[in-house]
């Protein structure tokens, strides 16, 4: 049976692209990120480490107001949105392109003057600070066990005031990334 030309082409590329994936996956190690949990696991493991005293919370920044006993500063990691890209499953290893939202809450009105604005930029800073080390130490962590995160957008963070019904200070950020996962799928 005589194949089209076209169609052999076509096949042959395929596999040469399947082949340096493959090829990609084995010589960097790709992940061993089976589940979002371990990333999230280790944001938050990093986020007490980083703060000493702080708290790390995974939902939505409408819970902040259930929780009792607050610990500052407090991270709420709203869950990611997930995309999943790959154009065939390549030993069960696809590209996850994900973005992730959190939202840091600091400072209750009682610890600072409402009306210093000098005061609450050093509060925000201190916050951006805190923030900026724990993504570097979090980063590193990953990159230090041969995964491979790629950021696909800047890190977007925005001062907010007065939130919650607290009226905490805080900062809402948001990134980009992408990692390879391992989907663990049992073949018959």
């Amino acid at each position: 049976m005589n194949m089209n030309p076209k169609f052999a082409n076509r096949l042959t590329r395929n596999q040469d692209k399947r082949q340096t994936q493959n090829e990609i996956i084995k010589d960097k190690k790709m992940s061993a990120i089976t589940n979002t949990n371990q990333i999230v696991d280790q944001m938050k493991q990093y986020w007490i480490f980083t703060t000493t005293s702080g708290q790390f919370y995974f939902g939505y920044p409408s819970e902040v107001d259930n929780i009792h006993n607050k610990q500052f500063p407090l991270m709420i990691m709203n869950p990611p949105t997930m995309t999943l890209k790959a154009e065939k499953y390549n030993n069960n290893v696809v590209d996850m392109q994900s973005n992730w939202t959190f939202t840091i809450y600091a400072n209750v009105p009682s610890t600072y003057n409402v009306t210093d604005d000098l005061k609450i930029l050093d509060l925000w800073d201190t916050m951006e600070n805190d923030c900026l080390r724990w993504l570097e130490l979090w980063w590193r962590h990953f990159e230090a066990i041969g995964n491979d995160l790629v950021m696909t957008s800047p890190m977007q963070i925005t001062r907010i005031k007065e939130s919650s019904n607290d009226r905490l200070l805080g900062l809402k950020c948001t990134l980009g990334f992408n990692f390879f996962r391992y989907c663990n799928i049992d073949r018959i």
